[in-house]
């Protein structure tokens, strides 16, 4: 009987963890919920420390959007917003210089050097596509600092 209890209460609870989980996925991309700048800009809150970018959104609607990008960490670190090639994080890397190499893929902008506790802005017009948002400072990128975010379809 005690066996059968905890397979309905761990049911129930991955149960509510799926529903949750899901909920969030539709807040994330609900344009009613984001968050916009006096410039009419999408916000994107971004925490960056310990090799972590931690975006508040994964999906933003396509157009002006707002990256603010917060250095919680006590080294600097950077934000390049680059234009993702695939699905993935595959980018051409240099392990010679232990970066992406910038020349080679489309960056439309970047929030550089931000020092310790201290943030920083870039507002972009950015169109329909996948995006990585990452650190290119020597071996950040390989260390698992990127992460994805959608720019979806405005609908007006």
């Amino acid at each position: 009987m005690k066996r059968v209890l905890r397979v309905v209460v761990l049911v129930s609870l991955l149960s509510l963890s799926v529903v949750t989980v899901s909920s969030c996925a539709k807040v994330a991309a609900s344009p009613s919920l984001r968050q916009i700048t006096a410039g009419g800009a999408t916000l994107v809150n971004v925490d960056v420390n310990s090799y972590i970018i931690t975006p508040n959104t994964l999906a933003v609607p396509a157009g002006k959007v707002t990256f603010h990008v917060s250095n919680r960490d006590a080294i600097v670190h950077e934000m390049l917003v680059v234009h993702a090639q695939s699905k993935s994080f595959d980018l051409p890397y240099d392990l010679s210089i232990s970066r992406v190499v910038e020349n080679q893929i489309n960056k439309p902008g970047e929030v550089p050097n931000i020092e310790p506790n201290i943030s920083g802005d870039v507002t972009l017009d950015l169109p329909p596509g996948r995006y990585v948002l990452m650190c290119n400072l020597v071996g950040h990128f390989q260390a698992g600092m990127h992460t994805l975010i959608d720019v979806l379809p405005s609908v007006n």
